[in-house]
């Protein structure tokens, strides 16, 4: 088998929302299909394939690994990786079944393009932690459990209970969500400038729920959608397996930088932006107020719907508030805003909002309904009552001050025992500390050598479009107290050292042999 009549242009090659693993899978399964590779014929060697494309070995094993998932492939250890036909596809596995006598279902035939865009997106995350580790994680973010709402939300519970509001806990609720709920989160939207109609707002289950109603609502296969780069990972999952083309615009200490934008727009007609612009996912970046009213100009210009996503904007801890890019939309017709509960208090909670114009709620309404008929009732009715008891707002003024302490304690710990070694951004709120390597070096890599030491970090090639800047990493302050974070950031320096002298060896041998030294 010539192998470079099956990879012969993959080498080098980048793939709009495909990491390399990723393109690997697809040029043999198309191969497989078209016949190129019969069963049981024998796939190149882990190093062999590495040494052909010129990518790291663990990129070919992560996409072998993906093929025998898919049925596509199966491994014996000392032999090595084999086709299998019946994973093939829907004609593959029909002329296997009737060829082998197979009556079972091959399941890998009949996954959707979305399904297989999804999978092929999920497989950047790393792998969980187990359960029961002692491995410090700055990987996730989620709220920490020991600020969850315990005592406020049984009292609640109990006292709705015992009242006739008791049915709106078990029944359904209606499609635009609890009418309770729904002026509370009216009222508190006025208090941060921005002025919602009754027919503008819609109850979603987190803001998960609100980004793929948008996407289904306005998004079509092929349409553009453009996000910050890095970005949140579950919105490229949403919109890459609805097939859509997300192009990147990089992000700064201001934010998304417009005149990358601007330069997309006058040459693309994008469908939708997509942007956190106050404590950005995963960098940590404001939008200043210069480029909120500047984007909204170009929104307006381009006819650009924007989706702002203010999953975080409760929780600042330094500096001046600033207007959401809604409030700032006096005409109320660009923005499609979305907050959420979730990150303040407590992430089963499941509840956020959408706020759109009263044409397109119409729409976002009847998608929504589509997908789930109607948002969690006990949840809502719950968080009803905390939010007229005045409750959120304690709790974020309590939660705010133990946050700042964890996220200063972090900072002043990377500059003590990680200073010399990487680069960091200190935000004004939000959950995450962004970091970057010393060009050249793999926060992949090093992530292995953390997990070894006891810690464990989110890599940054996974909240980039096209899965590259290798360089980046992401810390989770909010989760652990002051002494933990203390330990684990120590930890996390011994990783970097360690890392980082075993890359200078490798440097080394590679200059001694006369070689070149490709490193990730």
């Amino acid at each position: 088998m010539n192998w470079l009549d099956i990879f012969g242009d993959v080498k080098g090659l980048k793939r709009p929302n495909l990491p390399m693993y990723a393109v690997i899978v697809g040029r043999i399964r198309e191969s497989i299909q078209f016949g190129q590779l019969a069963d049981n014929t024998r796939l190149p060697a882990n190093r062999e394939l590495a040494e052909l494309l010129d990518v790291d070995r663990s990129t070919v094993s992560r996409a072998y690994l993906e093929l025998e998932k898919l049925g596509l492939v199966h491994s014996h250890v000392g032999r090595g990786t084999f086709v299998r036909v019946s994973g093939a596809g829907a004609g593959g596995s029909a002329r296997a079944s009737a060829e082998h006598g197979c009556d079972s279902m091959v399941w890998p035939a009949k996954y959707s393009r979305a399904s297989q865009a999804a999978f092929a997106m999920l497989s950047r995350q790393p792998g969980p932690i187990p359960a029961g580790s002692d491995v410090i994680s700055f990987a996730g973010g989620i709220p920490s459990q020991e600020f969850y709402p315990y005592e406020e939300f049984r009292a609640i519970v109990a006292r709705l209970l015992r009242t006739d509001r008791s049915a709106d806990m078990f029944g359904y609720s209606p499609a635009e969500g609890n009418a309770q709920l729904r002026a509370e989160v009216r009222r508190y939207l006025k208090g941060h400038g921005i002025s919602a109609g009754d027919d503008e707002l819609l109850i979603v289950s987190g803001s998960q729920q609100a980004i793929d109603v948008v996407a289904s609502t306005l998004v079509d296969p092929g349409d553009v959608v453009v996000v910050e780069d890095p970005t949140y990972f579950w919105a490229m999952c949403n919109f890459s397996a609805g097939q859509a083309r997300c192009l990147p615009v990089p992000v700064d200490e201001d934010g998304l930088q417009l005149d990358v934008l601007e330069a997309i727009l006058s040459r693309e007609r994008a469908k939708l932006l997509y942007l956190m612009p106050t404590f950005q996912n995963p960098t940590g970046a404001t939008l200043s107020l210069k480029r909120r009213l500047a984007l909204l100009e170009l929104a307006r210009q381009y006819q650009m719907p924007v989706l702002e996503d203010n999953f975080v904007g409760d929780l600042r801890y330094d500096g001046q508030p600033l207007p959401s890019l809604r409030a700032l939309d006096r005409s109320g017709e660009v923005v499609i805003h979305q907050g959420t509960f979730s990150k303040a208090l407590c992430p089963g909670l499941r509840l956020g909002w959408l706020l759109a114009p009263a044409e397109v709620m119409s729409r976002l309404r009847l998608a929504k309904r589509a997908g789930d008929l109607s948002t969690n009732s006990l949840s809502q009715a719950i968080m009803a009552e905390y939010l007229r008891r005045g409750y959120y707002d304690k709790h974020l003024a309590q939660i705010r001050d133990v946050y700042r302490s964890r996220r200063d304690t972090m900072c002043a710990a990377l500059a003590r025992h990680a200073g010399n070694s990487i680069r960091w951004w200190k935000p004004e709120g939000g959950m995450f500390v962004w970091c970057r390597l010393p060009q050249g070096c793999s926060a992949r890599e090093l992530l292995g050598y953390a997990e070894r030491d006891g810690v464990s970090f989110s890599p940054g090639d996974m909240f980039f479009v096209n899965g590259d800047r290798a360089e980046f990493f992401r810390l989770s302050f909010i989760q652990n107290d002051e002494q933990t974070i203390e330990r684990g950031i120590e930890k996390l320096g011994q990783a970097i050292a360690e890392y980082t002298a075993t890359r200078a060896q490798r440097e080394d041998a590679a200059v001694v042999r006369g070689g070149e030294a490709t490193l990730v």
